[in-house]
């Protein structure tokens, strides 16, 4: 009787863990082709003007201020575009001209077709968490005094 009721503990802890191991693992989101998708972040858009496009999940979409740049990123800037990256490793601006066809790595930039991409003399980083609370950040607004 003891065995039978420690076999049938032991059977609802192993269910409860299966159990518990699936949410969490589906509440993460953490699947091999996610993992495979998350890549490292190598930079973000700070200006784009005219027609930019990625390639993301099969589909072209288009780039605005503020996106992440991950790593291998292929952009397309379509005639009187330009795209202007913040480079996290190469700390400066980076500057594309359409029409063009450009790959963004942590290593560098590659041009498959276009003309070369400036960098800037102009320093940038990463986005840091401040330790102030409130308020509100914006680029390119001019403060009123």
């Amino acid at each position: 009787m003891m065995i039978q009721g420690v076999a049938m503990i032991a059977a609802s802890v192993i269910r409860t863990l299966l159990v518990f191991s699936t949410v969490l693992g589906a509440g993460s989101g953490l699947s091999p082709s996610a993992a495979q998708e998350a890549a490292t972040e190598v930079g973000f858009v700070e200006t784009v003007s005219g027609r930019v496009v990625v390639l993301a999940r099969g589909a072209p979409v288009r780039v605005d201020v503020l996106d992440a740049v991950r790593e291998q990123t292929r952009f397309d800037l379509r005639s009187d575009s330009e795209l202007r990256v913040c480079h996290y490793r190469l700390r400066r601006f980076l500057t594309m001209r359409g029409p063009a066809r450009v790959t963004v790595a942590a290593e560098g930039v590659t041009v498959e077709a276009g003309p070369a991409v400036d960098i800037s003399q102009e320093t940038c980083a990463a986005a840091q968490a401040s330790k102030f609370q409130g308020g509100i950040v914006a680029r390119g607004v001019p403060s009123k005094r």
